[in-house]
């Protein structure tokens, strides 16, 4: 996750990424500097939209478990 992580950031622009199973969650606690195994505290429904970006240069996860279809 560390290697996609660092492409991510490395990119210009917004970055998409699709993933299941345990991905997301282990990419949302990396990427806010946790260790993987934290990703259990992150509860995400199946089909659900999760976008992590940064709040005043400090990684963050900014949308967590949002339905695609209300």
């Amino acid at each position: 996750m560390d290697r996609v992580i660092a492409r991510a950031r490395a990119a210009d622009g917004d970055v998409p990424l699709f993933a299941h199973g345990d991905v997301p969650h282990v990419l949302a606690t990396r990427w806010i500097g946790l260790p993987a195994g934290a990703g259990q505290h992150f509860l995400l429904n199946t089909g659900t939209l999760w976008v992590l970006g940064y709040c005043h240069e400090i990684p963050a996860v900014r949308v967590w478990n949002v339905p695609l279809i209300g």
